[in-house]
């Protein structure tokens, strides 16, 4: 070998030890994250409650759509309970609210099955390289349950 080309080599190899920049998130790129735990009281007895659980995120680049999973969400009506675990798709009529709607449940009455959400937010910090999703989920019987999560960007 030429020693150009061993010295071109040897350059090439530790460029790629020189540490780089991390990407800002971008729209479109499904992130794992965490959702932190949350109880609201609504009117009567009713209540609802999401659970500590491992989440994705993921927004259209519109910001029109996204995709949002739990691992635990709960809504209780005062005499029953419904268990709206998994994944859900946030369609938005607005920068900050829209419509939830809960893909495994459609048998249930469409207030707990697509209820609306508000006061969306999210924020990417290129200190942590973290993005913080929250907003309130507006089931019925004024139970309105703040969903807060942080996504580690990719």
């Amino acid at each position: 070998m030429r020693p150009f080309a061993v010295l071109a080599a040897v350059g090439a190899g530790i460029g790629l030890l020189v540490p780089m920049q991390a990407q800002s998130f971008t729209p479109g790129t499904l992130v794992g994250g965490q959702v932190k735990s949350a109880l609201a009281y609504g009117s009567g007895t009713s209540w609802c409650l999401v659970d500590n659980g491992n989440t994705q995120f993921q927004i259209n680049q519109a910001g029109s759509k996204a995709v949002i999973s739990f691992a635990e969400v709960i809504y209780f009506d005062g005499s029953t309970y419904y268990s709206l675990d998994g994944q859900t798709i946030l369609t938005f009529s607005g920068p900050t609210g829209g419509t939830i709607h809960f893909k495994q449940t459609p048998t249930y009455p469409n207030p707990v099955h697509g209820p609306l959400f508000a006061n969306f937010t999210e924020t990417y910090t290129a200190a942590t390289d973290q993005i913080v999703v929250s907003f309130n989920i507006l089931f019925p019987n004024n139970c309105t349950l703040p969903v807060y999560a942080v996504y580690d960007a990719p």
